[in-house]
């Protein structure tokens, strides 16, 4: 028989039998639907928020514990230095390794006057990462809309300060230039760290005039503040007006005939002093999700609007007091220091509620302040994997080594676990529907061959093949399965849709809210149609043996 033949009785019989192709679509269409919402769901839930709080293939390891007498203590084992990540980024599966140290310092910090019209303090806490590490996230953040590169075809503007610039740009050299905020977070910043020997400095570094110093770098400028650095407010008068100087040829100057270069501060040796080192702002990265709590649970309690976006917070300045601390023991007051830092970019590796620093002043920080066992190891081990399949074989690597999954990572596992599990379950539950829908499905069609078995006698005594039959039948299950599967996933999009916008308006307030809770993927729409044409014609396909051996001579002779 020919396609063209073949397909007019299909549409010819559909018509026909309208009614009971309806009532069979409705269990497909259920079906499918529930397989699409479900999916679309569990997609949503490992994007929107899974990945966004914990990113995709990144584990954090830390050493062994054990619990002794009910308390968690670190078992005696290797230290994690740089050999042992070395080792660990030997692991099959593993792109990268790195180590993270935590600030073991006291520490507090403020700001937030230029977006709130107030300062907000805090205690404060710090992770030093190395630089490389978060350079490709910090640039991808920048890239998604906190950049504004000018035209080509747009002249440079002219200036003599960063003021005369546009947003997003510096002025360098006389000319606005487009920042490139992941440039600064450098892993040796133009920072001064004091010292007293060169022990306490970076590898190669020597300690002279009280801070280390490389070879490599400029020299660093002397300079004065006028007012004394004892109190929060001479700090922020400090920061606001920026009175420095520059000593002169026959002592210190009484008044501030130069300032420190451009996009400097004067950042004191210590809090007794009026002497320090003109310097950049310490280069920090924060997590996305701060703002994300900011926006949905502080901003309201303070009394303050909302920050838009993340553009907002590029360049912000806040002050950080090392070895001071509003709740624990401070530091010797003579080591203490008062930095200026500022937001240069966004990483999910960042803490969520704390700062990201480059690595090599947490760890100078830590020796100065605490000790320099405190800065020899790392507190955890945080690397990147090929995919996501490969993390199991990685975690168990890991684990003949001695480490165990941070808080975070085992927190992380648990959740993309539970949501594992429930997806397969409701997908298991579409999949019931759909058996069931098959099982109509073959009920229909056997009561419609049964029905038709005289056109089908007719059809068979006309030539028609056996194979013919079967075509016939089949294909009227398909186009069923295929209406009733594009139907139910254009239902599961606009139910997803709906829940989306319920939750945008009634759970506004419920922080940490991702976007929405559905990601349907490209082919969701094709899957659907695929599966439902499936299982139609499998329910079907008895209908249609049982078609193709109807003796058509006793059918002619019962009629």
């Amino acid at each position: 028989m020919r396609l063209a033949r073949l397909l007019s009785l299909i549409g010819h019989n559909l018509r026909s039998s309208w009614v009971r192709a309806a009532l069979a679509m409705v269990g497909i269409v259920v079906g499918t639907g529930l397989l699409t919402f479900f999916l679309g769901l569990g997609q949503g839930l490992r994007e929107k928020v899974l990945e966004r709080i914990f990113p995709v293939n990144q584990l954090e390891f830390e050493p062994r514990a054990v619990q002794i007498f009910g308390i968690e203590q670190v078992a005696l084992q290797e230290p994690l230095d740089e050999a042992r990540v070395r080792q660990v980024a030997a692991l099959p599966g593993v792109v990268r390794a790195f180590g993270k140290q935590k600030s073991s310092f006291p520490a507090r910090l403020w700001g937030g006057k230029e977006l709130l019209g107030y300062n907000l303090f805090t205690e404060a806490f710090f992770d030093g990462v190395p630089a490389q590490v978060l350079r490709s996230e910090i640039e991808a953040f920048e890239d998604a809309g906190a950049k504004r590169r000018p035209s080509p075809a747009v002249k440079a503007r002219r200036c003599e300060e960063d003021l005369d610039c546009r947003s997003g740009q510096a002025c360098r050299d006389g000319l606005c230039e487009a920042i490139i905020w992941a440039d600064r977070f450098v892993e040796y910043p133009d920072v001064a760290m004091a010292c007293s020997t060169a022990a306490s400095c970076p590898a190669g570094w020597t300690c002279g005039d009280g801070r280390c110093q490389s070879a490599t770098a400029a020299p660093a400028q002397r300079c004065m503040l006028l007012a004394a650095t004892g109190s929060g407010r001479d700090l922020q008068y400090d920061a606001e007006y920026g009175e420095l100087a520059s000593p002169c040829a026959e002592g210190w100057c009484p008044k501030p005939s130069t300032r420190c270069p451009v996009g400097t501060y004067c950042a004191a040796d210590h809090p007794e002093t009026r002497l320090g080192w003109c310097e950049t702002p310490l280069p920090a990265v924060i997590n996305p999700l701060l703002l994300e709590v900011f926006n949905s649970d502080m901003a309201r309690s303070l009394g303050a609007a909302p920050i838009g976006s993340l553009a907002v917070l590029y360049g912000v300045r806040f002050h950080v007091v090392l070895g001071d601390s509003y709740f624990g023991k401070d530091s010797e007051r003579g080591l203490q220091q008062i930095k200026q830092a500022q937001v240069v970019g966004f990483s999910r590796k960042a803490p969520e509620l704390g700062v990201a620093f480059p690595l090599s002043f947490i760890r100078h920080t830590n020796a100065r302040l605490k000790s320099v066992e405190a800065a020899a190891s790392f507190d955890a081990i945080l690397l990147d994997t090929l995919s996501n399949e490969e993390v199991p074989q990685v975690i168990v690597a890991a684990e003949k080594l001695g480490l165990q999954l941070s808080r975070k990572s085992r927190a992380a596992r648990t959740f993309g676990t539970v949501v594992m599990v429930t997806s397969l379950a409701l997908v298991l539950l579409a999949t019931l529907v759909l058996v069931v829908a098959a099982i109509q499905i073959a009920q229909t069609f056997a009561m419609l061959v049964h029905e038709r078995r005289r056109e089908i006698a007719v059809l068979r005594a006309l030539g028609a093949a056996r194979l013919d039959i079967a075509v016939l039948v089949l294909g009227e299950a398909m186009v069923i399965g295929a209406v009733g599967g594009a139907l139910g996933g254009g239902l599961a999009l606009l139910a997803a849709a709906g829940v989306d916008a319920a939750a945008a308006r009634f759970l506004a307030d419920v922080p940490l809210l991702p976007s929405g809770f559905f990601a349907f993927p490209g082919w969701a729409l094709p899957l659907s149609v695929a599966v439902a044409s499936v299982f139609t014609v499998l329910g079907a396909l008895g209908p249609a043996l049982r078609a193709t051996t109807l003796d058509p001579a006793a059918v002619l002779a019962q009629s």
